[in-house]
């Protein structure tokens, strides 16, 4: 028997019971995002705010602080390849709405299908450093939701435990620069009125492992010399 479509929004399993752009704060949203130089210019701020919060929370020992916010750089930049480039405008409407269902994950699935070309690893199930797996989605999910197992895995395993190595070597960010840099070409790209299937075509070419080292290589070049003042 085949679903009824609800009214108020298409989106399967949404419940609006009015159209979310009879709320003004939903309506001017999403005329905002339907600018995609807008999308990747706030974007970039957001995670370049985050990054520098989280790199003080690591300067000073806050450890619980800096985990959970390690999934918000991931979000911001999955969400805003989504808005921009896969998303219906009902999508576009029914994320910016922040109602049910706006799982981060199936966002994810499909970005890294459409976009990665199926190469992303947050999803890859891996084996832990002394038993079991661990996937990097259910990781920072955990950490996102300050869990009662984060916590114990900062009073437990101290500063110097293995997951903070990524972050005090500058692995962590220069991956999240790397995300800074391509939101801030999509920007300069859509300004310059290229079109949407000419920007996800180099897009999706930025992130072929090969080009994805060379970018991350120059990301941490660059914090190289700003470290050392050049």
């Amino acid at each position: 028997m085949k679903k009824k479509v609800n009214p108020n929004c298409p989106v399967p399993g949404c419940n609006a019971k009015a159209p979310h752009t009879g709320d003004p704060i939903i309506k001017a949203l999403v005329q905002n995002m339907t600018d995609p130089a807008k999308v990747a210019q706030w974007t970039l701020g957001a995670i370049a705010e985050l990054g520098k919060s989280m790199a003080a929370d690591l300067a000073a020992d806050r450890r619980f602080a800096l985990l959970t916010r390690s999934r918000q750089q991931e979000e911001l930049y999955i969400r805003a390849l989504y808005a921009m480039f896969i998303a219906t405008p009902d999508e576009v409407t029914h994320i910016m709405s922040d109602a049910l269902p706006n799982s981060f994950r199936a966002m994810y699935k499909k970005v890294n299908q459409s976009i990665f070309g199926g190469k992303g690893l947050l999803d890859v199930v891996q084996p832990g450093l002394t038993f079991g797996t661990f996937s990097a989605m259910a990781q920072i999910n955990s950490a996102a939701h300050a869990s009662f197992s984060t916590m114990m895995q900062v009073i437990v395993l101290g500063p110097n435990a293995e997951y903070l190595k990524p972050f005090k070597d500058g692995a962590y960010f220069d991956h999240i620069s790397v995300y800074c840099s391509y939101l801030n070409n999509i920007q300069k790209m859509f300004k310059a009125e290229k079109t949407k299937a000419e920007v996800l075509t180099q897009l999706i070419d930025w992130h072929l492992p090969k080009n994805l080292q060379a970018t991350q290589a120059a990301a941490a070049a660059g914090r190289a010399k700003k470290l050392a003042g050049i």
